[in-house]
């Protein structure tokens, strides 16, 4: 499995490499800490998982149909292609560097809560999940001035329906469903999902499935304030309890 891992990290980092420029993602580790050579470090001792990525705002806003605006960091090997961050680090290798920094997966929410989401009588996709909390944060290179951009995630992926409570993300777990032991590609690969999702590793407590099926809570990411599609980002993961 660790094999593997690596060899989908290793074949992400080429894809960037032809789509971007060397030159970009050099300068893109040197500021973040991680990169397309090194795009997933954790530190123990911090209790923190930064994760390399490139964001698209403008595609994940665009996006419609099953799955829109749903989910917010993906494997770029999976089967989420609207997702907000793309990044060549597997799912599974992401859960089990937050087990390292001491986080406590819930593994808690059924595979219902999806298959289910259109079947008024179930309650599966009403249920959220559970696990260890944290704090998400994106970085992006600032042109206009030396460093970094650093914004909670909370700040750019805005709710745009009343209903919604702020954003609780949690660490779902979800490793041991039966998709993660297909062959690559045909899984999801969610990292981060914007509503509690039984695949997602870390999703938002505050938000189920029903939600998003019934279209009460909605999120849309803040083109405003974040940089333009294919731009590199770190996204940093802080264990809060």
């Amino acid at each position: 499995m660790i094999l593997r891992a690596a060899l989908l990290v290793t074949a992400g980092i080429a894809a960037l490499t032809v789509l971007f420029g060397p030159d970009h993602l050099r300068s893109a580790q040197a500021v973040f800490e991680v990169g397309p050579a090194d795009p997933l470090h954790v530190s123990t001792d911090a209790r923190r998982v930064s994760i390399y990525g490139v964001m698209y705002p403008g595609r994940f806003n665009r996006a419609d149909g099953d799955q829109a605006q749903f989910h917010v960091l993906a494997w770029q090997g999976g089967r989420a292609p609207h997702a907000l961050i793309e990044t060549p680090v597997d799912d599974l290798v992401f859960h089990d560097a937050l087990l390292a920094i001491g986080a406590r997966p819930g593994n808690a929410l059924p595979s219902e809560a999806w298959t289910h989401r259109h079947r008024s009588e179930s309650t599966a996709p009403h249920r959220t999940v559970s696990g260890s909390r944290l704090a998400v944060s994106i970085s992006w290179r600032d042109t206009g001035r030396s460093g970094l951009h650093t914004v909670p995630l909370d700040a750019v992926l805005r709710a745009v329906t009343p209903a919604a409570a702020s954003a609780v993300w949690t660490f779902g777990g979800n490793r041991d469903r039966w998709w993660n032991r297909l062959p690559a590609g045909a899984r999801p690969g969610c990292l981060l999902c914007a509503y509690s999702c039984p695949s997602g590793k870390v999703s938002n407590r505050s938000a189920s499935i029903a939600d998003y099926v019934a279209r009460t809570v909605r999120f849309r990411a803040d083109a405003d304030r974040l940089p333009p599609d294919g731009t590199p980002v770190r996204v940093r993961f802080a264990l809060l309890a």
